[in-house]
């Protein structure tokens, strides 16, 4: 996948339910053929953590996460108002890369984490995915930090197969979190993040294990539940898993979200269903915590032909709920 640096620009290219199968859903179903069950592979089934998985959100919820420290090498891009540079960080015992844009005015700053989506490992580099966004909230005085996930980009992994979606993605989101502290000038007691499609799926638990994490913007979100996944992307499934499939869906969880969120949904959206951001939305609505969704008429999954309009909205609510604090 490939993105342009015009801050006006996102991936254009049409991602089919077909082409998610085959790539994000085979990575569900990784090494369940003999399982016959992915939720118990990806999930990694185990008894002794709350919800049968280290990846269930009462499991996330209970365990730490590390406060190291977010360090900042090579200049990446320099602009009037900011600067790109490429960044590193501990997730757990592994080293991460990223992408890092810092103001050059003073701070305080507030700080929105972006979390991309969906893609090949192969097919990735460092930044991918969340550009756009960043290159709007920057001169708005925002620091933007992007992970590139364990086992993507130049992260180091733990792991012998990465597809490109795994559940403790949101480890590593939770961990760049925790350690915002590190970086002078940035507050740190409220914390937005932003995602599309897998990336919502992080910053939906994120959000549900650290309070700090609000506002919560959205663009195109997987399913908040497990048994839509089953169904759309036909994953092998027992009924053995129904708890465990429970444990691991953030939908579940709503009441843990301080919010307010907001969601953006293309109409005609063939790698997630449309009606997906819909039934966030009212759930949301229902648990209490404040939503507002967006659909965009006869738009795909990256909101191509309205993406001026996305990125736009979408910064403009994060100026709106996590202004500059006064030093």
């Amino acid at each position: 996948m490939t993105c342009s640096n015009d801050q006006h620009s996102v991936p254009s290219f049409r991602l089919s339910r077909r082409r998610l199968l085959r790539g994000g859903g085979l990575a569900l179903a990784a090494g369940a053929a003999q399982a016959c069950d992915a939720w118990s592979v990806v999930g990694s089934a185990d008894d002794r953590y709350p919800g049968g998985s280290p990846f269930a959100i009462e499991a996330l919820r209970a365990r730490d996460y590390r406060a190291g420290d977010i360090r900042l090498h090579r200049t990446l891009n320099q602009r009037p108002r900011y600067t790109t540079y490429a960044m590193t960080y501990r997730s757990d015992d592994l080293l991460l890369t990223g992408v890092a844009t810092i103001p050059k005015a003073a701070g305080p700053h507030p700080v929105v984490v972006l979390n991309h989506g969906f893609t090949l490992p192969v097919q990735y580099q460092s930044g991918d995915g969340t550009r756009a966004l960043a290159a709007e909230l920057s001169p708005r005085g925002f620091i933007t930090l992007a992970s590139d996930y364990r086992g993507l980009g130049g992260s180091e992994d733990d792991s012998r197969m990465n597809l490109g979606a795994r559940l403790d993605f949101a480890i590593d989101v939770l961990n760049l979190v925790a350690s915002i502290p590190s970086l002078p000038d940035a507050q740190h007691e409220r914390v937005g993040m932003w995602g599309h499609s897998l990336g919502c799926d992080l910053a939906l638990r994120a959000a549900e294990v650290d309070a700090r994490v609000q506002p919560v913007g959205m663009w195109a979100p997987l399913s908040a539940w497990a048994e839509d996944l089953v169904d759309y992307y036909r994953l092998p499934t027992l009924s053995s898993s129904e708890d465990l499939r429970h444990a691991l869906s953030p939908g579940n969880f709503l009441e843990y979200v301080v919010g307010p969120v907001t969601i953006h949904q293309g109409a005609a959206d063939l790698a997630v269903k449309p009606r997906w951001a819909e039934r966030l939305h009212e759930a949301l609505e229902a648990a209490g915590v404040e939503s507002e969704l967006t659909i965009h008429p006869g738009v795909g999954h990256y909101l191509t032909r309205n993406a001026r309009r996305a990125v736009t909205a979408t910064a403009d609510f994060f100026e709106r709920e996590l202004p500059t604090v006064a030093p």
